[in-house]
């Protein structure tokens, strides 16, 4: 019994230094989370002190929203399409940019520095391109276009460019330190076994970054879902509510409607989703891994 206590006492010090991030993670995660889901059971308008408690009847209004579904289908689309897009050019310009091409430094600096302006800014940006930038340039040519971003068809896509063109770096060094860690003499030895560089690809080098991809396709469909500060500078959801996504109909109707206990209702169903989609990934990719 001495030697456990004295073990235990041992150990405290690493317990104190736990305590700070431990204390950061209640207030900042723990406290909002178990606040929103008791406001989720009332009218709560985001401004009055007082509460009145419904029951589920945020939930069950939640379920009949059409607008809601609208809004899930927009970002499952916008998610899906740029997880798709981002890991395959990151995985392109990652296999480009660790052969023997020159200047390739350079090359990585420049496709990874959109990833370090924000998005905000971003969204700035290409909203000024889509509206003057690219019709200007392309009238010189007798080209008449117009910015995508006032299509309700087009719309969405718009933004998927944008999400592509800064997107990429980040993955695209992940799957660079993964192609460099990769044994040589595999792929010397495919090579003498008379192997192509299609079979070496799929073989031997895919089935080795299966962990750089599993890591990506997270990384890239769970920040992709929680999208909300490109939406809200540059489309806001429109046009016709063409680009409405979650995050952006959970803003709406907990700030602009003043309706915060159905906000946070909308936030609860959101965060099970990721939660749901987090898990089902993991266990796909993780599956896969053995298998490759």
């Amino acid at each position: 019994m001495a030697h456990i206590m004295r073990i235990i006492r041992g150990e405290m010090w690493y317990v104190l230094f736990l305590i700070p991030g431990l204390g950061l993670f209640t207030l900042a995660v723990l406290v909002p989370l178990v606040t929103g889901a008791r406001y989720s059971f009332t009218n709560w308008d985001g401004v009055s002190k007082s509460l009145h408690y419904i029951g589920w009847g945020n939930y069950v209004r939640a379920f009949a929203d059409n607008d809601l579904w609208g809004a899930l289908v927009n970002t499952f689309k916008y998610a899906l399409i740029i997880t798709f897009l981002v890991n395959v050019i990151s995985l392109m310009l990652a296999l480009l940019l660790d052969s023997y091409l020159k200047f390739k430094k350079t090359f990585r600096t420049i496709f990874f520095l959109p990833g370090v302006i924000s998005i905000v800014l971003s969204g700035f940006i290409w909203k000024y391109n889509y509206a003057i930038g690219f019709p200007s340039l392309f009238s010189l040519f007798g080209i008449d276009i117009s910015s995508p971003l006032g299509d309700p068809n087009y719309a969405l896509f718009g933004l998927i460019i944008v999400a592509v063109w800064q997107g990429v770096g980040a993955p695209m060094i992940i799957y660079i330190a993964g192609l460099q860690g990769l044994p040589s003499e595999l792929v010397e030895s495919a090579k003498m076994d008379g192997a192509n560089t299609r079979q070496s690809f799929f073989h031997i080098t895919l089935p080795l970054i299966a962990p750089a991809i599993t890591i990506n396709m997270l990384l890239v469909l769970t920040g992709s879902l929680k999208v909300f500060d490109l939406v809200y500078v540059t489309t806001f959801g429109g046009p016709a509510f063409a680009t409405e996504v979650i995050t952006t109909f959970i803003f709406r109707n907990s700030f602009n409607n003043f309706q915060a206990g159905y906000g946070t209702a909308l936030s609860m169903i959101f965060f099970l989703i990721l939660v749901l989609v987090t898990l089902i990934q993991i266990s796909i990719f993780r599956r896969r891994e053995v298998e490759l």
